[in-house]
């Protein structure tokens, strides 16, 4: 009796078929090798995942493998492709290549350039945050992503400058109006594009916006 071939199997006669660029690769959890799942590696980074689903036995469920993100992916953009494991591997091959591949090829690029600017965002933001608390005396700093905080502990009362990329606020509680105003004051000429309450905002629930 002829042995069932696994993913893996399946994974590297789609990639013959698929042409030279795409490399197949076993699926392992930990130093243990599974049957059900592989990996097929395009030469630019690219991956699709193969798999045998215990819910579905006998079907190849095969989907694009997108970096760490907190991209917004919109309908369409995750799909996978569903076949029977025991069709043609060029059949399979033409199905990936025609349902699958434009769209993560496509969208795998808007990832990786979110990506991008998402880490640039995260690196301006931790400059700006780190210069600004060198320069106001006690001040204290915490990095979330691409947002951070600035704390001054007023003994009674907190100042606290937060940075969400090109956004500032500053949120005052129980600040003495002459340090607030002070503070408010550095931080709109380290950061010009802060409003003062000079300026046509002002003070709105604790707020400078």
């Amino acid at each position: 009796m002829d042995q069932r071939p696994t993913v893996a199997d399946l994974a590297h006669l789609i990639a013959i078929e698929l042409g030279g660029n795409w490399r197949p690769q076993q699926a392992y959890y930990g130093p243990k090798a599974l049957d059900y799942a592989a990996t097929l590696t395009h030469l630019d980074g690219r991956q699709l995942h193969l798999s045998e689903r215990f819910d579905d036995p006998g079907h190849l469920h095969i989907r694009g493998v997108f970096p760490v993100t907190d991209y917004p992916f919109r309908r369409g953009e995750r799909d996978s492709v569903r076949v029977a494991a025991g069709e043609d591997p060029a059949d399979i091959a033409a199905l990936i290549s025609d349902d699958l591949i434009p769209v993560h090829r496509d969208v795998h690029e808007r990832v990786k350039e979110h990506n991008r600017e998402q880490a640039e965002t995260r690196r301006s933001v931790e400059e700006v945050a780190r210069d600004l608390s060198a320069r106001l005396p006690g001040a204290r700093t915490r990095i979330d992503g691409t947002s951070a905080y600035v704390y001054i502990n007023l003994e009674p009362g907190e100042v606290r400058i937060g940075l969400d990329g090109e956004a500032v606020n500053i949120a005052l509680n129980d600040a003495p109006r002459i340090i607030a105003d002070a503070v408010v004051f550095a931080v709109s000429r380290f950061l010009p594009h802060v409003q003062t309450p000079e300026g046509e905002h002002g003070y709105v629930d604790g707020y400078i916006l």
